[in-house]
């Protein structure tokens, strides 16, 4: 089964959109099953005569995010009370601050509500520290923990 490139009519062998990939037709557009061909712009993250036919990431642009820095990794999740156990490796994590914790299968942002060490509430942590926070979504471990800069 093929898909055809709208711009130039060229057929694409369906496989190569697995895993919602996006995949440059030989005409130098990029389409993916969703939405079809990418806008011109896009292309510009590769170099300048690059011919690429294989497929690529999922998403070829950049959504906007806001600027984000790794501070620490989950350690252990508690599924009976929705704990997420949070080893600080980097930085200083406060009450209030959203995080965005991201893992092979969880991916969600969130604001903390509170945290506990040791059963005991606090407003900060620091590296060094492993805190306990609610989380609204199952964070595994070895999930990655980002502070989201505002």
């Amino acid at each position: 089964m093929a898909m055809t490139c709208p711009r130039c009519g060229a057929g694409l062998d369906i496989t190569l959109f697995e895993f919602e990939r996006a995949v440059q037709c030989e005409c130098g557009q990029w389409v993916d099953l969703h939405s079809g061909h990418r806008r011109r712009a896009e292309i510009a993250l590769f170099p300048i005569g690059q011919k690429i036919l294989s497929a690529s990431p999922a998403r070829v642009h950049k959504e906007s995010v806001m600027p984000e820095q790794q501070i620490g990794r989950v350690t252990h999740y508690f599924g009976n009370i929705q704990v997420a156990a949070i080893e600080i490796t980097h930085g200083t994590l406060r009450v209030g601050d959203t995080i965005h914790i991201k893992g092979h299968t969880s991916d969600f942002t969130q604001t903390v509500e509170s945290m506990q060490i040791e059963k005991k509430p606090v407003q900060e942590a620091i590296a060094g520290q492993t805190v306990g926070i609610k989380v609204k979504e199952h964070a595994r471990p070895h999930d990655v923990v980002y502070k989201v800069e505002s």
